[in-house]
């Protein structure tokens, strides 16, 4: 039976780890998120999935841990962390899904199409993490710079 094993890469070496996995033949998968203006970056920084049979065996282990960018298997108590099927498969639809979200531009005329502010166009200023962002809300003919706001 095929399990997902969590593995730590290295600072920054997910890309690295998984390049040298797959070259040993290793099914080897790394989420990425699509940052505006950025090349992609890891969803999970320092963590990627290995998917393989029989890790049991030490050989394969070693292989594993001993590979470039890896750091170790993730562990919970005296067993490695494992995941399943359907959490992979859930974790590749949320990626598909935030690469499909729309990038505003700085500047940009925005509004909101649901919660309070439902109706009310602002302008996007900054983006500040993967689900705020700065806009600025014209109320009462003046602009009025509303903070950040929060994805619910």
């Amino acid at each position: 039976m095929n399990h997902w094993y969590v593995l730590r890469s290295k600072s920054r070496q997910e890309l690295r780890a998984t390049e040298h996995l797959e070259r040993q033949g290793f099914f080897v998968y790394c989420p990425m998120l699509e940052k505006k203006g950025m090349k992609c970056v890891p969803l999970f920084p320092s963590y990627l999935f290995l998917q393989y049979n029989d890790l049991q065996e030490s050989f394969e282990f070693d292989r594993v841990r001993s590979t470039r960018g890896v750091l170790t298997f993730v562990r919970c108590g005296h067993e490695f962390a494992r995941l399943s099927d359907e959490l992979v498969s859930d974790i590749k639809c949320q990626e598909e899904w935030q690469s499909s979200l729309p990038c505003f531009e700085i500047g940009q005329r925005v509004e909101f199409i649901e919660g309070p502010f439902k109706g009310i166009q602002a302008v996007f200023q900054c983006e500040r993490g993967r689900d705020r962002c700065d806009v600025l809300i014209g109320l009462i003919n003046s602009n009025v710079n509303m903070g950040l706001l929060s994805k619910v």
